[in-house]
């Protein structure tokens, strides 16, 4: 049985790689992991009261925002487990579509704010032997902005990898 790495990004694009995989690895011979990379999750914690002046013992909070969130903080172990749980939501559609095909599927969730890097440490520290992803193929001004997750993940890699471009 081989594992083979999906990684997601929430678009409508990605879901074109499951005619792909059907075609490729069969559910007989292949386990499926979804990763999906989100942006990581800051908790709000309002900034401590201040002296109101010097000379006094009085303190204040510099704004009425800063009164809500030390009232009612979020820390940054709520928002993770948030956005995780979010996430994991999100992916539901994907994993049930896949497993109708008859594919084991196991969604695994991660934050940060590289994908590329998120992807490849993923890979690097988990019994990986494919990968097959989408590509949005960006170039000229937006691939110099945004990058590319694929190209950054077949680069970093010795695994094979199947990229398709998703008709638009």
């Amino acid at each position: 049985m081989q594992t083979i790495l999906v990684p997601m990004d929430g678009s409508v694009f990605c879901k074109q790689i499951f005619p792909h995989l059907q075609n490729l690895f069969p559910p007989t011979d292949n386990k499926l992991i979804l990763l999906r990379v989100g942006d990581n999750a800051d908790g709000m914690v309002g900034k401590p009261p201040r002296p109101v002046s010097p000379d006094m013992s009085v303190e204040s909070y510099e704004t009425q925002r800063d009164v809500r969130s030390a009232a009612h903080p979020i820390y940054a172990s709520q928002a993770w487990e948030s956005a995780v749980a979010e996430l994991d939501m999100d992916m539901l559609d994907e994993r049930q579509a896949l497993e109708e095909m008859g594919y084991d599927v196991t969604v695994e969730i991660r934050l940060g704010r590289e994908r590329g890097p998120a992807i490849v440490k993923y890979i690097d520290t988990h019994d990986i032997d494919a990968i097959a992803m989408t590509t949005h193929w960006r170039t000229g001004i937006p691939k110099l902005i945004f990058g590319s997750v694929a190209q950054y993940v077949a680069q970093h890699t010795s695994l094979p990898v199947l990229m398709v471009r998703p008709e638009e």
